[in-house]
C-alpha cells in the first residue's frame, strides 16, 4: 500500500514539472494498456469527417482496404474482392461478415451514401475525389460501383476510395444529417461514446481534455477472420509540448508516440533504454511527404514573385536539418517530387538548376532591390514600388512542436535580415488549424499529401498547385493558376514516358516561376516506441506491416503482432496471406472487357514554339474510339509544355509502371463523356 502510494506521489511530482497528465497512468492494468501520444491540445471530436479529429478516431470505423505507402502493399478489410467491369468502372464485393457494432449489416448502401455526403457538403477527403468521380453506385447490398468517365478518368483517385474513405453507418447519421445539415462536418463532435456507431477493433470508451481511451471490442464482426487485437486497451495521453512526451517516454509511461524528440538515439546509444525509431542508426525515422514553407498568395506583397524569390534565398536549409530537427531527414529537392523516391526521374535538372534557390542573404537583397522592393522611409522594412510595405508579417506553427518552432524563429531571423518584417506566433493546434481554414496567415510550416506512394508525383502537384482545392484538401497557400488544371487532369490518363515527362516538367516550371511554395526536407515519419511493456513493434529489423501511426485503420494490423513483453510476436498470417501489391489492381484492369471497342488509335502531333522563358512544346493528342456499332468519338487535349534534352527522359515511366499497363487495351463504351 505504502508502495503504490509513493509510486502515486511521485508520478504526480513528474506531471507537475513536466506537464506530464498525472491521471492517466494508474488507471487501467498496465499489462493490458498500451499508452500512445500523438495529438496536441484539447480532443476536437470522434467525428471523422471534422476538419481535424482526434488520434485514431478512423479506427472505429472501416475501410475497404488497408493500404501502406511504404511497401505500396494493400490488405481487404471490408472488402472481400474488387473486379474491373470496364475501364471506367470498378466493382467491390463487401464482406459477408461485416457488421457495425449495433449489428447490422455494413453495406453497399453505405459506402454510397458516404460518398454522397462530399458532393452535397464540403466534406474533407471525400469532396475532392468528385473531381474525378462521376457516380457511386450500390449494385446490391454488398456490391458498389465506382464509376469514372473520360472526361474524369483518374486512377489514382479511385485507388483513394479504396483505401481513403472511413466509412459511416447510413442508419445513424442520416438522421444527424437531418439534425445538423452543413453543420455536421463542421460542429458535431460526436464525443458520447455510448452512441458511436462504428465496425472497428477498438471503440472510444472514455475521454477527458487531457486522455482519451479506446477499448478493444470483443465481439466485432472481424474475430473470425483476424483475430482479436492484444492490447484491451489504447490510451492516448495529450501533453503540453514535445518536452514534457519525452519525459514520459523516458520514463517507461509510453509505449509508442509520434512526436519530435530531441536527440532520441541517445535514449539507446547512450543510456541503454528499450527505446527505439524504425532505425537504429541515421535518419532513426522513415522518409515521409514533402514539409513546405507556405507563403499566403491571398497577401498582396507576398504574392509578388521578386518577394517570393528573395524569401527562398533567406531560408538556411542546412541548419533547419542539423539544428532543429538533429539530422532527422535530408533537404528536399527545389520541386515536389522525392527525390529519393522512384519518381525521382521526372525531376527536370535542366529547369531546377535555371532556378535553384540557396541560402544566399546577399542575393536575396539583391532581388529585392533589383524589383524596386527598397525600405523607403529608413524603418527597416522594405516596401513595393506602390508602398505596399513588407510586414509586419506572422509566422506560425502550433505551439508543443518544438522542432518546428525553432525552425520559425531561423526564418524569422533572416526574413527581418533582408528587410521583411515578420515574427513568430505559436498558437493552441486548434486555432492555427482554424487559421489556415479561414485563410488568416502570412507563413506557416506545413506539409500537404506529397508523400510516396501509388500516386506520386502526381498527388504532390495536385494537393499543392490546384486551384479547385483549399485547406485542408489541398492548396493551403491560396494558388490560383488555371494553367494547372489540365495538366493535372491530364497525367494519370497519359502513359507515354516522353510525354509524361513533359507535363512534369511544365508543372515544375510554373512552381519554380511562381513558388507556391519552398520544398524545405522530407517529414521524418514521426514512430517511437518503448519495449519496457510491448514488444514486437514494427522496425527494420522485422519490417512488418508498417504505415503511419496517424494513418487509421490502415495500420491496425500493428495491434494484433505486437505482445507483451515476454512472449513472442508473430505478424499474423492474414497479413502475409492477404496483402498484394498496387500492380495488381492494375494488371487487373489491363485485362478487363472490351465492351464493344474494337480499336484505338492515338496520334500526337508536337508543334514547337518558343517563349522568352524556355522552348516550348504543344502535344495534342487524339485518341479515336470505334465502336461495333455506331460511336465514333474523339477526345482531343492540348497543353503547352516545356522541351528537354531526349536522353533526359529516358526510362521515365513511375507512372507508366503502375498506369501503363492498364490503357493498352481497346477503351470501354460505358460513362462515355
Amino acid at each position: 500500500m505504502k508502495k503504490t502510494l509513493y509510486a502515486v506521489i511521485i508520478l504526480s511530482l513528474i506531471a507537475m514539472l513536466s506537464g506530464i497528465p498525472a491521471s492517466y497512468a494508474q488507471e487501467l492494468p498496465r499489462e493490458e494498456t498500451v499508452y500512445v501520444s500523438s495529438d496536441w491540445g484539447p480532443p476536437p471530436g470522434w467525428n471523422p469527417y471534422l476538419p481535424d479529429s482526434c488520434w485514431a478516431t478512423t479506427m472505429m470505423y472501416p475501410t475497404l482496404y488497408l493500404y501502406s505507402p511504404y511497401s505500396d502493399e494493400w490488405i481487404p478489410y471490408a472488402a472481400k474482392s474488387y473486379r474491373w467491369l470496364d475501364k471506367y468502372t470498378l466493382e467491390v464485393k463487401i464482406k459477408d461478415e461485416a457488421k457495425w457494432w449495433d449489428g447490422k449489416p455494413i453495406t453497399a448502401y453505405d459506402v454510397e451514401y458516404t460518398l454522397e455526403l462530399g458532393r452535397k457538403y464540403s466534406v474533407p477527403g471525400i469532396t475532392p475525389l468528385w473531381d474525378y468521380l462521376e457516380e457511386v453506385e450500390a449494385a446490391d447490398s454488398k456490391t458498389v460501383l465506382f464509376i469514372t468517365s473520360e472526361r474524369k478518368l483518374n486512377y489514382y483517385q479511385i485507388l483513394g476510395v479504396l483505401s481513403g474513405i472511413a466509412i459511416l453507418p447510413k442508419h445513424r447519421w442520416e438522421p444527424l444529417e437531418r439534425e445538423w445539415g452543413e453543420r455536421l462536418f463542421s460542429e458535431f463532435r460526436d464525443d458520447e461514446p455510448e452512441k458511436i456507431v462504428g465496425a472497428g477493433p477498438y471503440k472510444l470508451m472514455s475521454w477527458t481534455e487531457e486522455v482519451y481511451t479506446y477499448v478493444r471490442v470483443d465481439d466485432w464482426w472481424g474475430k473470425d477472420i483476424f483475430g482479436l487485437p492484444r492490447p484491451k486497451y489504447i490510451t492516448h495521453v495529450t501533453f503540453k509540448d514535445n518536452t514534457a512526451a519525452g519525459i514520459a517516454f523516458e520514463a517507461g509511461e509510453l509505449d509508442m508516440a509520434t512526436h519530435f524528440f530531441a536527440g532520441i538515439y541517445e535514449m539507446w546509444k547512450v543510456k541503454g533504454l528499450a527505446r527505439r525509431t524504425y532505425y537504429k542508426d541515421q535518419p532513426y525515422y522513415v522518409g515521409g511527404g514533402v514539409i513546405f514553407l507556405w507563403i499566403n498568395y491571398n497577401e498582396k506583397a507576398l504574392a509578388n514573385l521578386d518577394v517570393r524569390r528573395a524569401i527562398a534565398h533567406a531560408i538556411p536549409f542546412d541548419d533547419l536539418i542539423s539544428k532543429a530537427y538533429y539530422n532527422y531527414s535530408i533537404r528536399a529537392a527545389p520541386v515536389p517530387i522525392i527525390h529519393t523516391s522512384p519518381a525521382a526521374k521526372y525531376i527536370n535538372q535542366t529547369l531546377v538548376d535555371m532556378y535553384k534557390f540557396e541560402f544566399n542573404l546577399d542575393k536575396a537583397k539583391k532581388i529585392l532591390d533589383d524589383a524596386g522592393i527598397i525600405d523607403r522611409n529608413g524603418d527597416g522594412v522594405r516596401e513595393l514600388p506602390d508602398g505596399t510595405k513588407l510586414g509586419p508579417f506572422t509566422i506560425q506553427v502550433p505551439y508543443g512542436w518544438t522542432d518546428w518552432m525553432m525552425m520559425c524563429d531561423m526564418i524569422a531571423e533572416n526574413l527581418n535580415k533582408i528587410g521583411i518584417s515578420i515574427s513568430t506566433e505559436f498558437p493552441d493546434f486548434s486555432v492555427w488549424w482554424q487559421r489556415l481554414m479561414d485563410k488568416d496567415w502570412d507563413f506557416v510550416i506545413g506539409w500537404a499529401d506529397a508523400s510516396p506512394g501509388y500516386a506520386h508525383p502526381w498527388n504532390s502537384f495536385r494537393s499543392t498547385m490546384d486551384p479547385r482545392l483549399s485547406h485542408p484538401a489541398g492548396n493551403w497557400e491560396n494558388y490560383k493558376n488555371p494553367e494547372v488544371v489540365p495538366l493535372i487532369d491530364a497525367l494519370p490518363k497519359e502513359t507515354d514516358p516522353e510525354n509524361l515527362m513533359k507535363m512534369y516538367s511544365k508543372l515544375q516550371e510554373l512552381w519554380l516561376r511562381d513558388l507556391p511554395g519552398v520544398p524545405l526536407f522530407y517529414g521524418a515519419v514521426w514512430y517511437e516506441y518503448s519495449e519496457d511493456y510491448w514488444v514486437g513493434w514494427p522496425a527494420e529489423e522485422n519490417r512488418w506491416w508498417f504505415a503511419n501511426f496517424w494513418s487509421w485503420p490502415s495500420n491496425i494490423p500493428v495491434w494484433f503482432y505486437i505482445a507483451p513483453k515476454g512472449e513472442t510476436p508473430k505478424l499474423p498470417d492474414w497479413v502475409t496471406a492477404t496483402k498484394f501489391p498496387t500492380s495488381k489492381i492494375f494488371e487487373a484492369l489491363a485485362a478487363a472487357p472490351w465492351h464493344g471497342f474494337i480499336t484505338v488509335t492515338t496520334t500526337l502531333t508536337t508543334t514547337v514554339t518558343t517563349t522568352a522563358a524556355a522552348a516550348t512544346v504543344t502535344i495534342t493528342t487524339t485518341r479515336t474510339e470505334i465502336s461495333t456499332t455506331t460511336a465514333v468519338s474523339t477526345v482531343t487535349s492540348e497543353v503547352a509544355v516545356p522541351t528537354m534534352d531526349v536522353a533526359s527522359v529516358a526510362g521515365a515511366g513511375v507512372v507508366a509502371l503502375i498506369v501503363g499497363v492498364a490503357v493498352g487495351w481497346v477503351v470501354g463504351s460505358r460513362r462515355k463523356a
